[in-house]
């Protein structure tokens, strides 16, 4: 660290509390709450929050019970990444939520692969979760509304029917996996009949969850089967047009954070101005970020020179380079990166693509999962083969509940590269708020407001349009309250 980053860094906790909100705190969700919670609309409805556990979303509980839920008929399944457990405390002891409603069964570890361990989980807690709610109601009173951070829920239950249609072995998902999560096959058609006997709400918070109802076509399938439809925030004007700068600030904050306060397991340094950076993908949250690398001030990263941008969308590219950034369109070339910077929503760097690497490259995901990079393949590779190496003090650590760590690979036997935060979004690395959590009233307040919308919603098993748009007079409302 140099002598002018001492005196101008301020700490990072100094800078962003460490605390939960309650819903005084956050005006917007407070005055969507105030219009309908006489109603009571969420009354007699089980709630399972499939989402991160940050220092805003305690507002957004403190709100769902204000509207009609249960303390006892919360439920709560985080990305493993983001449960906290000072999260986990407040919400216990200031809204009475049992300690049994948290999910935690199997931790997750380095050694798995991320996606088909939370798939195989997300169908574990919620066959858990049926069976509890069963033994308090009777299956034909049973409301579910699911608040989803990557579409859990929805490819959960296409799995489900996968499995009982016998196109899918269920000891094939566990592969790998802790045997504790498995499901048969039997449990598979018994949890499906209850699921197709109640009434279910869905409302997607992510782009990532949109990725895979296009992806994967079984999903469509699935939502068809139940009658039930998904309420689409992702694509929402407020969640485009204002979320996309606030967690950009988050993201320039957590490098900030890895840079010069994080433990050693996680700090990385600090680019020179002459170092390159390749950027992948250019949505709302690229082009948010992509302007704050380059943009004097801030963290002063990247000379706009130095910076170059991917996207698979030719409208996009076009828009970088009308912001005066460079596009790269050549994966096969000898150019080489020292920072690959990860915003797609989906696997954004093949290893078939690591020579555009320079020795002690970084990986950063700034993606709301841990997706943009082979993590797992890589980490299978480098148990296997020989062009790719880890060293035996890594390998020791990847069954460790420890999850928050860089990992460093040899490629090639001659080039480092750290893949940091273990593949895992830098937004959350073990702390409870990236950046000001009164910023995101934006977002609960969307969540929020779709879920009011998601319980009046009529299921129509014959509508085969599946994702419903936020209401528009609550997009405005939202919009409307950012105005200057």
């Amino acid at each position: 660290m140099n002598t002018e980053d001492i005196v101008t860094h301020v700490p990072f906790e100094t800078r962003v509390h460490q605390q939960c909100l309650r819903l005084s705190d956050l005006p917007l969700l407070s005055s969507i709450v105030k219009t309908v919670q006489n109603e009571k609309p969420l009354e007699n409805y089980t709630i399972w929050n499939i989402q991160h556990e940050l220092g805003n979303v305690t507002a957004q509980i403190e709100a769902l019970l204000l509207l009609g839920a249960s303390p006892s008929n919360l439920y709560f399944l985080p990305p493993p990444y983001t449960h906290h457990k000072g999260f986990e405390q407040f919400v216990i002891e200031h809204f009475r939520v049992p300690k049994e409603n948290w999910f935690h069964a199997a931790p997750y570890c380095l050694m798995y692969n991320y996606e088909k361990y939370r798939l195989v989980q997300v169908l574990f807690e919620l066959n858990r979760l049926i069976t509890i709610e069963l033994t308090k109601q009777k299956v034909a009173s049973m409301k579910l509304l699911v608040l989803d951070s990557g579409a859990c829920f929805s490819e959960a239950l296409a799995n489900l029917y996968e499995i009982d249609d016998g196109k899918l072995d269920p000891n094939q998902l566990v592969e790998n996996l802790p045997a504790a999560l498995k499901i048969e096959r039997s449990d598979a058609s018994l949890l499906l009949s209850h699921l197709e006997s109640i009434e279910i709400h869905l409302v997607e918070q992510t782009s990532r969850g949109l990725f895979k109802y296009v992806d994967q076509p079984n999903i469509e399938q699935a939502l068809n089967r139940i009658g039930t439809s998904i309420i689409d925030v992702a694509s929402s004007e407020p969640k485009r047009r204002l979320e996309p700068l606030l967690i950009a600030e988050a993201c320039l904050n957590m490098l900030s954070y890895l840079f010069y306060d994080a433990p050693k397991s996680l700090r990385i340094p600090k680019p020179s101005q002459s170092q390159k950076c390749l950027l992948l993908g250019y949505g709302a949250i690229g082009q948010a970020i992509g302007h704050a690398l380059i943009r004097p001030g801030d963290l002063d990263i990247f000379s706009k020179g130095s910076v170059k941008v991917w996207d698979r969308d030719a409208s996009r590219r076009q828009l970088a380079q009308d912001e005066g950034l460079e596009i790269f369109d050549n994966w096969d070339s000898k150019e080489e990166f020292d920072y690959v910077i990860g915003c797609t929503g989906r696997c954004s760097l093949p290893m078939s693509s690591f020579s555009l690497l320079r020795d002690n490259a970084y990986l950063i995901s700034v993606s709301s999962g841990a997706i943009e990079f082979p993590f797992h393949e890589m980490v299978q590779r480098a148990l296997s083969d020989t062009e790719i190496d880890l060293s035996s003090a890594q390998i020791n650590e990847f069954t460790s509940e420890d999850i928050h760590r860089n990992i460093e690979f040899r490629i090639d036997n001659r080039r480092k590269l750290t893949v940091v935060n273990g593949g895992m979004p830098i937004t959350f690395v073990g702390i409870l708020n990236a950046a000001l959590p009164e910023k995101f009233d934006v977002t609960v307040s969307c969540m929020i407001a779709a879920s009011i919308q998601a319980v009046h919603t009529n299921q129509q098993t014959s509508d085969q349009n599946r994702i419903i748009p936020l209401d528009s007079t609550y997009s405005a409302l939202i919009c409307d309250w950012y105005k200057p």
